[in-house]
């Protein structure tokens, strides 16, 4: 059953677009939904890209030559862009002269750019802490005598309070280790 509110054709929507290479980089843009497909009652939105949130040379590594999903229910495919030195190029060489069209599963997809970014932020978030989590993880087992070797969770913590102390609130840190 579908749950979000569908958006129409033709309407400005913003979205997050991933590489299949490495779905944990996050492309927030501004498009135009130019048709719908269903999955097993789950829309997937066809988008036209008109605008980028990143600077270039974020995009040049994350982006250009990647693999994205371009149609419904078929392999992706790299981006293949011309040399393009500025953001303003790459947005309007995708509204003038680029057939490409992304295919985006509608949990990624908006209206507003406020929530685009709040979901971008929640799931860099997660990643985040995930990534983190591995990290201590990696350097308490007793196998690694690397330079980054600690010898406890307790350890990490005071390490890890000494770096990023100053950005939390009060007891909010305490919560935030203790939730990695």
């Amino acid at each position: 059953m579908i749950k979000d509110e569908l958006l129409n054709k033709k309407s400005i929507c913003h979205a997050i677009l991933y590489s299949t290479s490495s779905p944990e980089v996050l492309i927030p843009i501004k498009g135009v939904v130019e048709d719908i497909h269903f999955e097993e009652d789950i829309p997937h939105y066809s988008i036209k890209l008109i605008k980028f949130y990143d600077n270039i040379h974020f995009l040049k590594e994350h982006f250009i030559n990647k693999p994205f999903l371009l149609k419904h229910k078929s392999k992706a495919k790299n981006i293949n862009v011309p040399k393009i030195t500025t953001v303003e190029a790459l947005q309007n060489w995708f509204i003038d002269e680029c057939t490409y069209r992304f295919c985006v599963e509608s949990t990624f997809v908006v209206r507003t750019k406020i929530e685009m970014f709040e979901l971008t932020n929640k799931i860099q978030e997660y990643i985040i802490i995930k990534n983190l989590r591995t990290i201590r993880d990696t350097i308490i087992r007793p196998v690694y005598e690397g330079p980054l070797k600690i010898t406890s969770k307790v350890e990490f913590s005071q390490r890890f309070k000494r770096m990023y102390g100053d950005k939390f609130d009060g007891d909010e840190f305490n919560r935030f280790i203790e939730f990695i």
